[in-house]
Parts: C-alpha cells; structure tokens; sequence
C-alpha cells in the first residue's frame, strides 16, 4: 500500500550539489529505505546506493551479482520516501554501453538523480577484496560515457565517472590522462578513488587535475584515510563527498553486541538502554500517515 510516500520534488538534485562552489557536499551510504530517511533526518545532502552496501545487506559479495532489476526496486523505494538526491553506484556501467544506457533509463526511472561508474572491466572486481585487475579500456570507457550522456532523458541526471588508476598502482599520471579522457568524453563529474591511509595522494591529484584546468568536479571517497576534514577537502577543491558504507558497518556492529548481550543476560531487560522505543520507529514508518489514510478513506 503506496500511501507513506515522499509527496514533494527532490530538494536539490546531484548536479546542484556538484556546482555549488562555497561548500563541499557529502552524501552517505544507504542501500535501504530506512537507512536513508535516517539519513535524510540527520542532514545530509545526498543518498549513495552503493553496490558493496547492497550486496552486504543480502549476505553477497561485491561482484556483479545484483542486477539492474534489483538496484532499480531498492532506488523506487529510497525515493518514495526522501526529498533528498540519490547517487547510484553502478559498478563498471555494465559490459558494454547497451548495458549502461539502460541503466541510466531505469535508475532516471526509479528516481535517482546521478549514476557513477568505473574503469573496471568488466566483471566488476571490488578494490577492497585486493583483487587485482586492470583498467578497462580507453575507448571502452569513454563510449560508455559518451553513450550515458547523450542517451539520458533528463540533462539533469549527472554521469559521475570514477578511476581506478590510484588504487591499482598506476599513479597519478595515468590517473590524470583518464581524468582527461572521461572530461572530454563529456562526464559530469570526475571521482578519484584512493585506498591510502593518509589523504595526500588524493589531495596532491586535486591540485594537479586543477592545474590542468579540468572541468568536471571533483569527488572522492574517504573509507581508508578518514581523518580527513570535509574543510580540507573543500579547500582542495572537491564538490562531493561520499561517506560510503559505514551505515552496514554500524548496523552489523551495533546488532551483534546488542544480540550477545541479551544471549548473555538471559532477558530483553539488559538491552533497554542500546534500542529504541517502538514509538520512534513508529515515527519513521510513519504510522500516522496510515492512521490519517484510515480515516479519510476506511480501513
């Protein structure tokens, strides 16, 4: 029953948060409804579907298991419910450029409001599993992006491409010709994907990519060196930021130990204080939409 839905436009869509020049943005990882409203409540810009959340939340691994279908159902839901714009992790954009046009048609669909893809061939191998592969081909690449762009309904729908060039170990300058490359082929935005501990490689690239006078944004992903501020990202020059999987993280952490402490303590009691009352869960399922629902139209 469709009756607790987002009943307003989307408040900002990805490509305003890009070209807003006097603050850096950050969107976060949340690959379910309810994870999203919790973020849409706690102020952040944007929502990130990340294809490692995604796959984590159904106990599966990051590799293409996941189809177009799928991402298509958990966007249509995430969208009902917030005012906020939702970025797509949509891995390598499929095997080929047929693949990643309907992507970028049904996510459009579903409600997102920008789709990011990589230089990974395809199938995808997550960087994280330290699993080696090599970047996809130039002209692989660039078509997928220039098909992306010119096969999009709505101008508004931002193609974010990202390389993979840093964490594969082919350094700055090859990360720079892809910059060059994915700019020319018309991106809207350009992520640069790090595994270091420290920010200095993605902050030294900023530097470069400004030099070199590139036009898209810039946007970053700082899981491995997150003691970087957002204030040195935005005076680096990058646009967005996304905080990426820490909401499966949090959740798998803050379960298991509420979960062992109640096998432990042999009662619900010795939890009260780690849960939420069901009133505010209540809240974010927004019973009294139903109850209001109820009373104008009958049970």
């Amino acid at each position: 029953m469709q009756i607790m839905i987002n009943e307003g436009e989307k408040v900002k869509t990805i490509k305003q948060l890009l070209n807003n020049t006097d603050e850096t943005n950050v969107v976060i990882g949340a690959s379910n409804a309810m994870i999203a409203e919790i973020a849409a409540r706690t102020g952040y810009d944007g929502i990130w579907v990340s294809s490692f959340e995604s796959h984590a939340w159904n106990l599966l691994p990051d590799a293409n298991i996941l189809n177009t279908t799928d991402y298509f159902d958990t966007i249509s839901k995430i969208s009902d419910r917030i005012d906020i714009p939702i970025l797509v992790d949509a891995d390598e954009g499929g095997p080929s450029s047929i693949n990643t046009i309907r992507m970028v048609r049904e996510y459009e669909k579903a409600g997102a409001s920008a789709m990011c893809f990589e230089d990974n061939p395809s199938p995808k191998r997550c960087s994280f599993y330290g699993m080696k592969a090599q970047l996809e081909k130039p002209e692989i690449m660039c078509g997928k992006i220039k098909a992306a762009v010119e096969k999009r309904l709505d101008k508004d729908f931002s193609i974010i491409t990202r390389t993979e060039a840093l964490i594969q170990g082919h350094g700055q300058e090859v990360a720079l010709e892809r910059a060059r490359m994915y700019n020319d082929s018309g991106c809207d935005a350009f992520l640069i994907h790090s595994k270091s501990k420290t920010p200095d490689e993605v902050l030294n690239f900023a530097d470069a990519y400004h030099r070199e006078g590139l036009r898209a944004p810039l946007v970053c992903v700082p899981t491995t060196y997150n003691s970087v501020s957002i204030d040195t990202l935005n005076n680096a020059g990058y646009s967005l930021v996304i905080y990426a999987n820490y909401s499966v993280r949090a959740a798998v952490k803050a379960i298991e130990n509420i979960f062992i402490k109640m096998h432990q303590g042999g009662s619900l009691s010795v939890a009260n204080d780690d849960v939420v009352a069901m009133e505010k869960i209540f809240d974010l399922i927004r019973v009294d939409k139903l109850k209001e629902a109820q009373t104008k139209y009958g049970s």
